[in-house]
């Protein structure tokens, strides 16, 4: 089976080592809109062409399902476009029980207006939006000691919370920084609940293969690069 996974860069990564963890003998297109980044400065009605445009360019390279990597895409346009695509597709976003323990939810700007977000906000779930932030992982190509700083800076007003939420899978970097920041006894990235979704439609076995596909410039190597870094940082925490 031939599976897209989408996202404006390399915070998707994680979905598809996720992916391939479960499902190693798939065919994976990852698909990085790297000319149009960071989504979480877009607005909807952009993402939402975006999506339906990237749907047509992978399933005519014979995609037969899509996962959204991005969460800013799927609270802002899949949630609502993914039973209209010719394809099944599963995405990820941010969720929570906020009634049960404190929560934070951190999101991009666009993410924060999203009646998904603004539901957990309602709920009590506390709310820190960063337009900069993906981008600063993005150019970091993960995370480090500057950005770790920024992060226990910013976070410092929601030290105490029970539970953190990534709303976008650039913040799966700073997994650890954040826990750290916040006193969290949780981080939730919401990966294998995505990977969950999309294991209803993925139908097993077929030509293992992996590529990159790019809007802007190839950063294939860079993107190797990173996903390695991944799976090899998965290996060690098992």
């Amino acid at each position: 089976m031939v599976i897209a996974v989408v996202d404006s860069g390399i915070g998707g990564l994680h979905v598809l080592r996720s992916l391939s963890d479960k499902f190693p003998n798939e065919h994976y297109i990852y698909y990085s809109d790297n000319l149009n980044a960071p989504y979480g400065i877009r607005n909807s009605e952009f993402l939402e062409k975006r999506l339906w445009d990237i749907a047509d360019e992978t399933i005519k390279m014979g995609a037969d399902a899509i996962v959204v990597g991005c969460n800013t895409m799927g609270v802002s346009v899949a949630e609502k476009a993914a039973s209209r695509l010719p394809v099944p597709t599963a995405w990820i976003y941010p969720e929570a029980a906020p009634e049960k323990e404190s929560t934070l939810v951190m999101c991009t700007p666009l993410s924060a207006r999203s009646p998904r977000v603004a539901e957990l906000k309602r709920r009590g779930a506390k709310v820190y939006a960063n337009g900069a932030l993906a981008s600063m992982a993005e150019t970091a190509g993960g995370t480090n000691e500057k950005l770790e700083k920024y992060l226990k800076e910013e976070l410092s007003a929601f030290y105490g919370v029970q539970k953190a939420v990534l709303g976008c899978t650039h913040y799966i970097f700073f997994k650890d920084a954040v826990k750290r920041a916040t006193g969290a006894r949780r981080v939730d990235d919401g990966v294998d609940e995505t990977v969950k979704r999309a294991s209803a439609f993925i139908r097993g076995a077929s030509e293992k293969k992996m590529q990159f596909v790019f809007s802007g410039s190839d950063e294939s190597a860079r993107y190797r690069a990173v996903y390695e870094s991944i799976v090899r940082h998965r290996f060690r925490n098992l």
